[in-house]
């Protein structure tokens, strides 16, 4: 039979069998798309089936051509796609034997059964593979050939093609591998699992070394370089690397990357995705702060007590992402994924707007408790006729200087400043984008949603003097053969006056210096920094947002039931001391400086003198916003925000 199956082939090689006629590019398989870092380390891989990436010809070591020609088909070279010789020595072969033990198949015949045919034994399929190994050869050079092998053939472990066995077996590139780690990719094809070096050594070790013989036998290697290569251990790594394919930063990535390109795209076309995201900055944000979140459910007995962490630089591009304690136990990423209340977070654009509109950090504003005849809901269920928003510390004074109203952070007198100018305050909200346009009063204390890339869209406009930068973290794209894509820019545009923020900043140093922020005010010797925490409702939610001439960075802690994490657990303790060893981290690398204008120039040259205290008018507050009637509307509240 096996000689009636020879016969046959050559009477097809004759006449020509019929086979695809796609070139090399549409027979490429799919391939995984690789994700690097700001530096060009490679940080993790998308990929919807097989863990698979592309290698062209030139990327090929030459001994690793050599080993595999040598072990799979030593006549690769001189015949076009079938092998006479090597068909009548697996026929002689299997007739000895009494059974097939030998294939005969050329390296063209095997990419053949792998892009076309099933792995089945049998005479019809045989016919096949014969007929379109001649197509192949007809319409691809030898090179493409190998180059459609390397990148098909599985080698065990999970990874399909040479340059992903290369990374899942040695832990290397492809490039670099050196003579025996050629040689036992070689010797993983004719049985991939049967040879695997992590479960058979012997096996391994000694295909290995035959495919060493082969090599030395072909006139590849010299004798001497054979006798030393085969004493050589396999040097593979303690177990096969699998491909990292997800966490917290490649998360927001794939996210980011969806905005851009097809699923199609991103998992299976071989793409390059150079991001902004530093590495080793990632791995220490997320150390510190799994380790403050340890610290602090160790010493208040909260077992589900989670972090997040975000930060970009001033011009948009994200440094790291930190989603939760441990993404091995949870894959929800807080950084973005979620929207939680913000609290005195939002406090800076009620300011920013009476800054606007005339008024001065050296202003006094009324800090009276407030009773606004407005109806609302409780959270336990219960409907009052009144909003009476409280101050976080229960006192009260007549009047407060307005920049003491941030740098404090009084709930009150930040009520009474809003209403002073309501539209103004609703429309720098929605220019800072944290709001669509829907606002009450309310949300002065932030009791609308938002989540860390927000927060640092909003800041990074006070950052950079009125203009808004939006967080970016996917710097380049580039298809399998290099070819730039898509290439990502900073989005910005302005939202407020330059003056005004100058002001608001200062204001924003002070927090840091001796106000809500003050336990990070150390680092205030070392480079400016402004900022303003944020606590949220019977103390769930700790937030601490701030930002130096090189960055701004948001950090959270709370619960993902929304119960109370302890009382007294507001921003400034929580989250400030996790920020500043952070950001003394990034400015070793990054650097920073002082802000420009300075604090002195600024208090000195701009801020105007005090003038009589501004009282505020219920009636007239609720005259202008009887015009838009969702501005009373206080769905919820925050009344001990920080």
């Amino acid at each position: 039979m096996r000689f009636l199956s020879i016969i046959f082939s050559l009477f097809i090689l004759a006449n020509g069998a019929i086979a695809s006629s796609q070139y090399k590019e549409n027979l490429l398989p799919n391939f995984a798309t690789t994700v690097k870092d700001r530096d060009g380390n490679t940080i993790g891989f998308f990929f919807s089936k097989h863990f698979r990436l592309y290698s062209p010809i030139e990327e090929i070591p030459k001994n690793l051509k050599f080993a595999v020609i040598s072990a799979e088909d030593a006549r690769f070279y001189e015949h076009r796609g079938i092998d006479p010789v090597g068909l009548f020595r697996a026929a002689v072969k299997d007739i000895t034997s009494g059974k097939i033990v030998q294939g005969g198949s050329t390296i063209t015949q095997q990419l053949a059964k792998l892009i076309f045919l099933s792995p089945q034994r049998t005479l019809k399929r045989k016919l096949k593979e014969i007929g379109i190994a001649k197509e192949l050869e007809a319409k691809l050079t030898k090179d493409e050939i190998l180059e459609l092998y390397f990148n098909y053939v599985y080698m065990g472990s999970g990874a399909y093609g040479v340059k992903s066995a290369a990374k899942t077996i040695f832990g290397k590139e492809l490039k670099t591998l050196n003579l025996t780690e050629c040689a036992l990719l070689a010797a993983l094809i004719k049985g991939p699992e049967y040879y695997n070096p992590f479960k058979h050594p012997k096996r391994a070790l000694n295909r290995r070394n035959w495919v060493l013989k082969q090599m030395y036998e072909n006139h590849h290697i010299t004798k001497n370089i054979y006798l030393n290569a085969i004493k050589q251990p396999l040097g593979i790594l303690q177990s096969p690397a699998k491909p990292r394919t997800a966490g917290y930063e490649l998360d927001f990535i794939k996210f980011m990357a969806k905005r851009i390109i097809s699923g199609e795209e991103l998992y299976n076309k071989g793409l390059t995705i150079k991001t902004s995201i530093d590495s080793s900055l990632q791995k220490f944000s997320q150390e510190t702060l799994s380790k403050y979140a340890k610290k602090y459910s160790k010493t208040n007995k909260l077992p589900d007590l989670q972090c997040a962490g975000m930060a970009m630089t001033r011009f948009g591009e994200v440094l790291f992402v930190v989603g939760g304690t441990d993404y091995k136990k949870t894959k929800l990423n807080r950084a973005f994924q979620i929207l939680r209340p913000i609290g005195s977070t939002a406090k800076p654009i009620t300011y920013l707007s009476a800054f606007q509109n005339g008024i001065s950090p050296y202003d006094y504003i009324e800090n009276t408790p407030i009773e606004l005849p407005m109806k609302i809901k409780r959270s336990n269920g219960k409907e009052e006729e009144f909003w009476r928003p409280q101050n976080y510390s229960s006192r009260y004074k007549k009047y407060v200087e307005v920049k003491d109203g941030l740098r404090k952070s009084i709930n009150v007198a930040t009520i009474h400043l809003a209403m002073k100018t309501p539209k103004k305050v609703k429309n720098n909200f929605k220019k800072f984008e944290f709001t669509k346009g829907d606002f009450n009063l309310s949300y002065v204390l932030g009791s609308f949603p938002a989540n860390l890339y927000r927060i640092l869209r909003a800041f990074s406009a006070i950052e950079n003097g009125g203009v808004l930068y939006k967080p970016y973290v996917i710097k380049e794209i580039t298809d399998k053969h290099g070819k730039l894509t898509y290439k990502g820019n900073p989005s910005f545009h302005k939202v407020s006056d330059t003056k005004n923020i100058a002001i608001l900043r200062t204001i924003m140093q002070d927090v840091v210096k001796t106000g809500t922020a003050r336990r990070i005010s150390y680092l205030t010797e070392k480079f400016d920094i402004a900022g303003k925490t944020g606590t949220t409702d019977n103390w769930r939610d700790a937030y601490f947002t701030g930002f130096t001439t090189s960055f701004v960075m948001s950090i959270w802690y709370g619960r993902d039931s929304y119960k109370t994490l302890w009382k007294g657990a507001d921003g400034g303790r929580l989250s400030a001391p996790p920020w500043g060893k952070i950001a003394q981290q990034i400015c070793s690398i990054y650097g920073c400086g002082k802000f420009t204008p300075s604090y002195e120039e600024i208090v000195k040259n701009d801020y105007p003198l005090p003038s009589l205290p501004i009282k505020s008018d219920i009636d007239e507050f609720l005259k202008t916003i009887s015009m838009d009637a969702n501005t009373a509307n206080l769905s919820f509240l925050n009344v001990t925000t920080k």
